[in-house]
């Protein structure tokens, strides 16, 4: 983890794959909400984490699902497309095992 995101309170999950965080006061844009640029940050996290190869965001697309809430989350990765240059992954983040938001995000190989 860099340190942006470990300051942020992201690690890794127990079973190597997903990222988790437990939300803090700070997380929230209001009472009871989590602000969406945490959500966004978990799922780019978790896509970037399954590339296995250096990478930086080229194109982002999150789509907020349902209100995250203070508490736990965690996020896992999906490879969609793997090529020379590029490659795209999805980000999911669930909380109490619903999803609460996904992004698509295309990633630069360095």
């Amino acid at each position: 983890m860099t340190d942006f995101n470990s300051n942020l309170g992201i690690r890794r999950g127990e079973d190597g794959r997903s990222v988790v965080l437990d939300t803090q006061p700070e997380h929230q844009v209001l009472h009871g909400m989590i602000h969406f640029a945490v959500l966004t940050t978990m799922a780019e996290v978790a896509a970037a984490q399954v590339a296995e190869v250096a990478v930086v965001p080229a194109a982002l697309s999150v789509n907020l699902l349902r209100r995250a809430t203070p508490g736990r989350l965690t996020a896992r990765g999906t490879i969609i497309r793997r090529g020379r240059r590029l490659i795209v992954a999805d980000g999911a983040v669930y909380q109490d095992d619903k999803l609460v938001a996904k992004a698509t995000v295309t990633f630069a190989v360095l």
